[in-house]
């Protein structure tokens, strides 16, 4: 999180009792946070019960955790312009809360309650993917590689879930950073997507002598890199359950014009809308996430589908074991 985002959390009074939600087992688990399943007692929701991870609360290390969960709750409390996240519930005031966890970490920490997300996540974790399960299996169904007979639902690209949050964020004067599908949950059966997290949010800051300039151009090649890609449909169904994340470093120029020679395989119009989209961003062209949109959508329209029948066939891999325990 940027300096300018560290000291703005708000100050939140929501109790520290946590005995209305019956805890149930860890849903995920990050470097920086955990993420329990829930059930609130008193309406029969389901919830989800996230925490700065223990192994920062025992060593005292998680007051930028704290800060940026305060500065979301904040953004978020009262803000019926927020669409696509889940309800949120509440924030804690700083607790040990170790009747609810069960263990002793020494430091006070702050807990959020939110509706529990409907849908499996685009890509799933990391310790799932080296795991070996089939984590990318929704990314190319419903986001990189849709088949004309899905597309024909007429339900929208998940991947704009995430721009219109990242379009709210900016209209409250944020910059929010790594909405990726990791972060994102999709329900096949509504078409519904929910952006479970608003990922790092920062301030636009003008170049310096020693840092460059970062503004929404630099946000939206990280969108970019997420949801669009020059590879082909895949050909296979276990091809679809393949992860391809690609994330490019140095400056906003040079990485744009990589990743706008990494176009040069695809098919005309896809390659097109690609090379025009980055080079915009490379010379800082867009103002507002309206103009990207346009052109991303643009973009979408010029994706090649997937063939109906392997497509299909790859999607009933969501009936396994591993995406049972989603809300999907």
């Amino acid at each position: 999180m940027s300096d300018d985002a560290a000291g703005e959390s708000p100050t939140l009074t929501y109790p520290t009792i946590l005995e209305r939600f019956e805890l149930g087992e860890m849903l995920g688990e990050g470097a920086d946070m955990q993420v329990f399943a829930a059930m609130d007692r008193e309406s029969g929701d389901a919830v989800v019960v996230k925490r700065a991870h223990p192994s920062l609360v025992s060593r005292g290390i998680h007051d930028d955790v704290e800060r940026r969960v305060g500065l979301q709750a904040g953004l978020r409390m009262g803000d019926s312009g927020f669409k696509g996240l889940p309800r949120l519930i509440g924030l804690t005031d700083p607790d040990g809360f170790s009747e609810v966890f069960g263990d002793e970490l020494g430091n006070a920490y702050s807990v959020l309650v939110e509706e529990r997300a409907g849908g499996v996540p685009l890509i799933g974790s990391v310790a799932d993917q080296v795991r070996g399960h089939p984590v990318g299996l929704p990314m190319n169904l419903f986001a990189l590689h849709p088949s004309g007979a899905w597309l024909a639902k007429g339900f929208e690209n998940p991947a704009l879930t995430a721009l219109r949050v990242i379009e709210r964020c900016f209209e409250m004067g944020w910059l929010a950073g790594d909405l990726g599908p990791r972060n994102v949950f999709y329900a096949p059966d509504s078409g519904e997507a929910t952006v479970i997290d608003l990922g790092n949010l920062r301030r636009s800051s003008p170049a310096t002598a020693r840092r460059a300039a970062f503004d929404l151009n630099d946000t939206m090649f990280e969108f970019f890199q997420f949801y669009a890609t020059p590879n082909s449909a895949p050909e296979s169904v276990d091809a679809f359950a393949a992860v391809s994340e690609r994330r490019l470093s140095g400056s906003l120029e040079r990485m744009a014009e990589g990743l706008a020679r990494s176009y040069a395989g695809a098919v005309k119009a896809q390659g097109d809308a690609a090379r025009g989209i980055l080079e915009r961003i490379g010379r800082r062209g867009y103002s507002e996430v309206g103009e990207f949109r346009e052109d991303f959508g643009a973009y979408l329209s010029a994706v090649p589908t997937a063939e109906d029948g392997v497509w299909a066939e790859a999607a009933e891999g969501l009936r396994g074991d591993y995406w049972g325990r989603f809300l999907v």
